[in-house]
């Protein structure tokens, strides 16, 4: 096996940085924030105004998911450098995992898939979660270190990806497929079980099973979890039951027609 050949070395963070390092919501942080919004939603709104036939959507699409599997596989790649260790190539997060399969998934696989309907909650979410806190990039003193500006450019794909899928119609979110969604969340819990069962004597943590995603807070994974399904299941079905019909209705006219009367 090729693996059998990886340097026994397990993976651990390099000792912090010291100060002054990033911080989140600091200068570098906002700037970011800044081009990644004005860069997201100006796209969005040529894409919305110019991209009309499914060709095209189907091009903007694959085009997206090349862009994101550059960024994951450049991310991966460079935290062998950081943590010194080739396992550090195997996915051990969730966002890890959603990156590198969403890329796939939309260079390759069908439109609406049901494979999707797990990918474009999952991306949007930890995407957005960790583009707004991306509690990592303390961990050298440069804000653009590979590391993590590709970790943090692999996040903010994800949530421009989600946005993009639903917005083109590419994916058709509904409550009958939403299952998909913690079913994907159980499946990525149990490879994290598996790395750490399996390869435990290189890679001591996987999907957050035993530390909190933000340290020091009670936000551990099956908190967070169970509170995006809830979230996203209840804003799917105020979309679908309520809004949907509201705007289906057809509007009557408040004002009723004069009645013309003969002399």
């Amino acid at each position: 096996m090729i693996l059998a050949h990886v340097p026994n070395k397990v993976i651990k963070p390099p000792p912090l940085p010291k100060p002054p390092v990033p911080v989140v919501f600091g200068w570098e942080h906002i700037v970011y924030l800044a081009i990644f919004i004005a860069l997201a939603v100006g796209t969005l709104i040529y894409i919305n105004k110019r991209v009309k036939t499914e060709k095209g959507v189907d091009i903007t699409v694959k085009c997206v998911g090349g862009v994101l599997l550059a960024a994951i596989l450049a991310n991966r790649i460079s935290l062998i450098w950081f943590y010194d260790s080739l396992w550090a190539l195997v996915p051990n997060t969730f966002c890890g995992v959603i990156s590198l399969v969403y890329a796939i998934c939309m260079i390759f696989a069908k439109r609406d898939h049901l494979i999707f309907h797990c990918l474009v909650y999952a991306g949007f979410w930890g995407g957005l979660l960790v583009t707004v806190y991306p509690n990592f990039v303390g961990q050298h003193n440069s804000f653009v270190y590979v590391p993590t500006i590709t970790g943090l450019l692999h996040h903010s794909i994800d949530l421009y990806a989600s946005v993009l899928l639903v917005m083109t119609g590419y994916v058709k979110l509904n409550l009958k497929k939403f299952f998909a969604f913690p079913v994907g969340m159980c499946v990525l819990t149990v490879w994290g079980v598996f790395i750490l069962d399996c390869l435990g004597d290189y890679i001591t943590e996987a999907m957050y099973l035993f530390q909190p995603l933000v340290t020091g807070t009670f936000l551990t994974w099956y908190v967070v979890g169970p509170a995006i399904i809830l979230a996203s299941l209840g804003g799917l079905a105020l979309w679908e039951k309520v809004i949907v019909p509201k705007l289906a209705t057809p509007k009557t006219n408040a004002r009723k027609p004069a009645v013309k009367t003969e002399n």
